[in-house]
């Protein structure tokens, strides 16, 4: 048999806390998981990402300069045949170097990549963002549900000491003889049935600790407090939207779609400057030379001596317009087109069910909030009339009126009446979140 000295002391890693302990409420586990959160760092990094390649497509716009060099070494010498005789050249080494410029005057394609690029790093943001909207509600519904365990932990601890107390009533009335066995045993008995439920609880409260932490990206070993308590946010129950006037123009869901549809657009836009011209700008610059070793010739009989020299010399400087008109390049292009089109189709149908789903979703949270507030008011009240029949029958086994019976289902009434209490306030919270998070009124708070 436990008591419930014996019982905290084997349960005092739950109360005890160590000298690194992290304490935070709701807004401190938001703030470090908006800032240390894997998912929130990867999200950042693939905006960086797409910055680069929008600086990319800029660049297209910027002229390109390119050397091009060949030095060729003659390792057998060329030879020539002229009056009957085969004769070997002189030439060493041939040197040439060219220096191209192009700068690009009228690129539809160009243009509409960079419009591209400038739309990726928009659904990139807005993607960054959508992390941090599902990460600020599950952080938030994390929080509160360590809370409800912590409440819920505390109800059946009270209602433990309750029974122990029962216990420990009937266990002296039966010794002194006022009372039947029957009441000692089943007042141990209802003792006893409540030990699991608190075991149960208490692990529930360490993996919600542990699921938050993952959450903050915090390291498991931390200990973690988590501070309030669902009594002290009963004031914002009853706090709702006009269920009539749902707004979901702020969905991150939504704002993507709207981007991509703009992608597409694009897309086809690109696709369709295929059959444009372009002109560019280019300017060209050479220079090359050849080098002759010593040597001797013989032109029909007629010996003739070559000495070793270098000749250079350059081409000038060539600039000018160059214009590239499609004509013809197959039906890919037009097939790519069709393809692009029923996408755009395709995502207007997506947009079109997803709204309706988000509408659904918001109702649904909407209703859950109106049942919550009323199964809170419900629960209050019966929490205060629980609390009151167990006075009365506590009065009423003491004065010898009443039976242990009576006092335990009292004493179990008032600790299951707390806990309905409390899970009327989660889930009102947790349906708040899910709704703040349909209508996206949550894009404020993180961006403060």
């Amino acid at each position: 048999m436990l008591t419930v000295g014996c019982y905290l002391a084997l349960a005092g890693g739950f109360a005890a806390q160590a000298a690194d302990t992290l304490k935070v409420d709701l807004k401190k586990a938001l703030e470090v998981a908006l800032s240390d959160n894997p998912t929130i760092k990867i999200a950042d990094r693939e905006i960086e990402r797409i910055d680069y390649s929008q600086k990319s497509a800029w660049y297209g716009l910027l002229p390109s300069v390119n050397i091009t060099g060949q030095y060729g070494k003659y390792v057998m010498p060329s030879s020539m045949s002229m009056m009957g005789q085969v004769m070997d050249s002189p030439t060493d080494f041939t040197l040439s170097a060219t220096l191209n410029v192009s700068l690009p005057l009228v690129a539809p394609t160009l243009w509409r990549s960079i419009q591209l690029t400038t739309l990726e790093m928009q659904l990139a943001a807005e993607k960054a963002h959508a992390s941090k909207i599902t990460l600020h509600n599950d952080v938030t519904k994390a929080y509160y549900n360590i809370l409800l365990a912590q409440d819920s932990y505390k109800a059946l601890r009270d209602g433990y000491e309750i029974a122990n107390q029962n216990y420990e009533l009937a266990k002296r009335r039966y010794e002194t003889g006022m009372a039947a066995e029957y009441d000692y045993i089943s007042a141990e008995v209802q003792m006893n049935n409540l030990l699991p439920n608190l075991l149960q609880v208490e692990n529930g409260v360490a993996q919600a600790k542990m699921y938050l932490k993952v959450l903050m990206g915090l390291n498991v070993e931390v200990t973690l407090e988590v501070e309030g308590n669902l009594a002290d946010l009963e004031a914002s129950v009853g706090e709702r939207s006009n269920g009539d006037n749902i707004s979901l123009q702020h969905n991150t869901d939504l704002v993507q779609l709207s981007i991509q549809q703009l992608q597409l657009q694009k897309s086809l836009q690109l696709q369709q400057t295929q059959h444009l011209p372009t002109l560019a700008a280019f300017g060209n610059f050479g220079y090359s030379g050849t080098g002759n070793k010593e040597t001797s010739l013989n032109f029909g009989g007629m010996p003739m001596q070559v000495n070793a020299s270098q000749e250079f010399y350059s081409q000038g400087v060539i600039v000018g317009l160059q214009l590239n008109v499609p004509i013809f390049s197959g039906l890919s292009n037009t097939i790519k087109e069709k393809q692009i089109k029923i996408q755009v189709k395709e995502l207007e149908l997506q947009r079109e069910y997803l709204e309706s789903s988000l509408a659904v979703q918001a109702r649904t949270a909407l209703d859950n909030m109106d049942k919550a507030v009323k199964q809170m008011e419900s629960n209050k009240k019966a929490v205060e009339l629980a609390e009151k029949g167990y006075r009365i029958s506590g009065n009423r086994y003491n004065t010898g009126m009443g039976t242990m019976l009576e006092l335990n289902n009292s004493a179990l009434a008032l600790t299951q009446s707390k806990l309905s209490y409390h899970q009327a306030i989660s889930d009102y919270l947790s349906a708040k979140a899910d709704y703040e998070k349909i209508v996206g009124s949550e894009r404020a708070a993180i961006n403060e």
